[in-house]
């Protein structure tokens, strides 16, 4: 695939015509949402200002649902995607949605160590073992999550992330080198290799991935998705792919976060499943 073709391919925003209007769609939806219940906003997990979640409880006892983000780890932040917990609230399952910091201003490493923080902060705040979930970027950091070994982790349970819900992540970030997206991220063949948790060590036995991709996004998504599902499998590892109908890169979100869509009834008995 040549240079040209290749940033198509990975920039959604060039496939997707309206995302200008998704988006816009996301944060009054986002705002409206926080307008509406007692959440617990801008809890910090760290000392830097993009160190915060925003926290909306269903009950004390609920289940917990942590969801990250996408952008690139260029753009956005959790402000944005306030209403994913709307209708996970009204099933029951509390949801923390975390901000980070921003390439070029750190590193993707740098990224991956913030969210395992925010994961451990979140488990001494809850004294729940989240469901990790995340799209695009944050479907990357999610996968991140599932496979890092907390045993070293100050503060962690070995088994603090055994369950994941990636939506269109990107898992081997090789490709990205011949892209536009690595003015920003700026990674190099050695950076790109050890932030790729598809060459990882896959995780251990009885945990288990979810990835999905919109039937209507670019091959190279799909390619990326399936990768992993194949590579962890072959390890032993529990994991599952599928397309999901009638989505590209954005309105995967939409579905995701809309009751009686089969993607948000999938993510609801994961994280209920999780909880057992």
């Amino acid at each position: 695939m040549s240079e040209l073709d290749l940033n198509i391919a990975y920039n959604a925003r060039l496939t997707v015509l309206d995302h200008e209007e998704i988006s816009a769609r996301w944060d009054k939806a986002a705002k409206r949402y926080r307008s509406e219940v007692n959440a617990e906003l801008d809890i910090p997990y760290g000392s830097g200002e993009r160190e915060q979640y925003d926290f909306f409880p269903a009950t004390p006892t609920a289940p917990v649902c942590a969801y990250i983000h996408g952008g690139y780890w260029r753009s956005r932040d959790r402000k944005t995607f306030s209403h994913i917990a709307k209708g996970l609230n009204a099933r029951g399952i509390s949801v923390a949605i975390p901000s980070y910091d921003l390439v070029p201003n750190v590193s993707l490493m740098t990224i991956i160590e913030q969210m395992r923080t925010f994961l451990v902060r979140l488990w001494r705040n809850t004294n729940k073992k989240p469901l990790v979930a995340g799209h695009s970027a944050g479907g990357h950091l999610t996968a991140t999550m599932l496979a890092t070994d907390w045993t070293p982790v100050d503060g962690a349970p070995d088994d603090l992330v055994t369950s994941a819900f990636a939506l269109s992540g990107l898992y081997d970030l090789r490709p990205l080198l011949e892209t536009d997206v690595n003015n920003d991220v700026r990674l190099d063949e050695q950076s790109a290799h050890q932030a790729s948790p598809v060459f990882w060590p896959a995780p251990r036995e009885g945990l288990k991935l979810i990835a999905r991709v919109g039937a209507q996004e670019s091959s190279v998504f799909h390619e990326q998705s399936r990768r992993l599902v194949e590579v962890w499998n072959e390890a032993g590892f529990e994991a599952d792919y599928a397309e999901v109908p009638d989505c590209n890169h954005f309105t995967i979100v939409d579905a995701v976060s809309a009751p009686g869509n089969p993607l948000f009834e999938r993510l609801v008995t994961m994280v209920e499943a999780h909880e057992a």
